[in-house]
């Protein structure tokens, strides 16, 4: 039997000929005329525009190459390509293979006559294929300006078939909370740490980031409206859908949003969220793109690595340990700042329990707005909510009375060495306050293995 593979294609247009009835066909087909179908390469709710997105169709493509098969079984014509030149290109790629290509549904012709063909099937078949593109988009504008929700349901709401949008209970709350941090000025990058520390998932179970966070509070859709894009055009309409947010403070968070721009970067997030005092102040000097924090697992040092590499920007591959770096830092400290101190309130050796009330004091705060967050998320209930409120809001009062005793007796202002802060146990923030304090910014030359370190004028 002649050896062939099939390729069936079902289109994004839900056309009446699906995949099951295609390899259906072509089954009776290659049965009547002795080919064995060894392989079937399929291609599920993938437009037949353009070849390089179907990649069952490209690795048939490739395999042609192998030699195991001789022919190609299709449906149609359409099935193979919707686009005329790309319906040639990949049709003399094939018979360059030495792979012959059978549509079931249209007449068998000889070289010239098959030429003529398949420029006209082609023809026709990407005409079809730009009428249909230009019906769906004006259809889907037309409802889009009747204000009807055409597009995936946002996290919050759930769509059902030919109806407008329903609002899920429980996801709502997790975005009206995202409003009300906001307007609280919590960052973006803030908002999904707390959703993530109370284990808040995507539709689709990933961990909250801060575009997701963002693509919420600047989507209308929670406001009672329908964004719709098309052709360059924006389409803003009331919708049929209940709102989440109501439109006064959907308004003003779009203000805040933009007028805000330093705080919602990622980049400017607060001190004490830096993974090291280095973060940010390491840059390649081949691609002069920033060193970036990578987590290295089982008990390996975490390292430093370009941001221009691991975005396939930058052919330096080198990497440093976070120790290797520090302990050149350190050694640079040492050299030009032996002696410098950084003046500090009460945080050294003789004031340690001052510092320690302060931790406390700030460790219970946290407390409370988590405990804040966890019922407004709905994941303590009211009664839950009052018994740690009432207990945090104690320690709290009670610490604080500590400090102001402890303030009394205890006002001095204690001058530390920037070594001692550096390679100290003292918090994220000061240790990078301090490094931006005396360092300019490090160079590193990964290909040559060398490091420069500008410093500061301090």
């Amino acid at each position: 039997m002649k050896k062939a593979v099939a390729y069936v294609r079902m289109s994004t247009d839900k056309q009446d000929y699906s995949i099951e009835s295609q390899k259906r066909t072509i089954n009776e087909y290659a049965k009547k005329n002795s080919y064995n179908i060894i392989k079937y390469f399929e291609d599920k709710g993938i437009s037949g525009r353009d070849a390089e997105k179907r990649p069952a169709f490209m690795t048939m493509i490739e395999e042609s190459k192998k030699g195991y098969f001789d022919y190609v079984i299709i449906y149609d014509s359409s099935r193979f390509a919707r686009n005329l030149e790309q319906s040639l290109i990949y049709k003399s790629i094939l018979k360059k293979n030495n792979v012959n290509l059978i549509s079931i549904t249209e007449p068998m012709l000889d070289d010239d006559s098959q030429l003529i063909a398949d420029a006209l099937f082609g023809a026709m078949n990407e005409m079809y294929s730009r009428k249909l593109s230009k019906v769906v988009k004006r259809g889907m504008t037309e409802k889009a300006l009747k204000g009807e929700y055409i597009s995936c349901a946002p996290y919050g709401y759930f769509k059902p078939k030919n109806k407008p949008l329903v609002i899920v209970e429980k996801e709502a709350n997790i975005v009206k909370e995202i409003f009300r941090l906001f307007l609280n000025g919590k960052s973006t990058y803030a908002i999904a740490k707390i959703l993530n520390e109370n284990n808040i998932k995507t539709k689709k179970g990933n961990s909250i980031d801060t575009r997701f966070v963002k693509k919420i509070l600047t989507n209308p859709t929670y406001k009672g409206y329908y964004r719709f894009e098309t052709e360059k055009k924006v389409i803003l309409n009331k919708s049929t859908h209940t709102p989440i947010i109501d439109e006064d403070t959907f308004d003003k968070v779009q203000i805040l949003f933009n007028n805000n721009n330093k705080r919602l970067n990622s980049k400017n997030k607060p001190l004490e969220y830096n993974k090291h005092w280095l973060t940010g102040m390491i840059k390649c000097v081949h691609c002069n793109s920033t060193f970036v924090y990578a987590k290295y697992y089982n008990n390996r040092q975490d390292r430093f690595r370009c941001g221009g590499y691991t975005c396939g920007k930058c052919d330096s591959s080198f990497s440093i340990g976070i120790y290797n770096i520090e302990d050149i830092v350190i050694e640079k400290i040492k050299e030009i700042y032996p002696n410098k101190k950084y003046k500090i309130k009460n945080i050294s050796d003789t004031n340690q329990k001052k510092y320690k009330l302060l931790k406390d004091i700030e460790k219970y705060k946290k407390a409370l707005e988590k405990a804040k967050d966890a019922y407004f998320l709905e994941i303590d209930t009211l009664e839950e909510y009052s018994k740690n409120k009432t207990f945090f809001t104690k320690k709290i009062k009670d610490l604080e009375t500590q400090l102001k005793d402890f303030k009394k007796t205890n006002n001095n202002i204690q001058e530390i060495s920037i070594l001692s802060i550096l390679t100290g146990n003292y918090n994220m923030a000061l240790k990078t306050k301090i490094s931006k304090l005396v360092i300019n910014k490090i160079l590193i030359d990964g290909k040559n293995r060398k490091i420069k370190i500008i410093f500061n004028a301090y």
